[in-house]
């Protein structure tokens, strides 16, 4: 089995993480890749992308220790954490755009477009933060409307908890 969850508390709730040993993501790690992030229960998504059927609950250590950090305030330990997700181009690159958003600062839907190198495709942005699978690895909640918060997948509570943690929301 190439599939491990654990779930870890971190600003916001509960977040139950799933990683693939044979994900190649964008570091070399034992681990693999970070394949899911939720704040749901494992039980009501759908992980129909993933290959392996069954996920099987076991120790993370290298993510543990990276929301661990997170959450004791060093704000960037998971970029550190090696991700992988399925998507077209453009979500892939405003991904990894994301990623780029340093912890404690926030970026709007048109920021993230430009980002991304597409001006003007703010909409397609949006599009990428709403089906973005890995929360908080890939911080979609750092992203803001031009005129407010915007929305969060995972509901306006989680993402103000979340900002507030970073210092981005005061």
């Amino acid at each position: 089995m190439t599939l491990r969850s654990s779930s870890y508390r971190v600003p916001g709730g509960r977040l139950s993480v799933i990683v693939d040993s044979r994900a190649l993501g964008d570091r070399d790690v034992d681990y693999g890749a970070v394949v899911a992030a939720t704040y749901r229960p494992l039980a009501d998504e759908d992980y129909g992308h993933l290959t392996d059927g069954a996920i099987r609950a076991g120790h993370i250590p290298d993510v543990r220790q990276a929301i661990t950090r997170y959450a004791d305030g060093e704000l960037d330990a998971l970029d550190e954490v090696s991700v992988v997700q399925p998507g077209g181009r453009f979500q892939q690159t405003a991904w990894r755009a994301l990623r780029t958003v340093p912890g404690g600062s926030v970026v709007t839907y048109a920021g993230l477009a430009a980002r991304a190198g597409s001006v003007g495709a703010y909409r397609a942005a949006g599009t990428a933060c709403s089906s973005n699978l890995i929360a908080v690895f890939v911080p979609c909640h750092r992203v803001l409307a031009a005129n407010g918060l915007g929305g969060y997948g995972y509901g306006l509570e989680i993402k103000v908890a979340l900002l507030e943690h970073e210092g981005a929301l005061l």
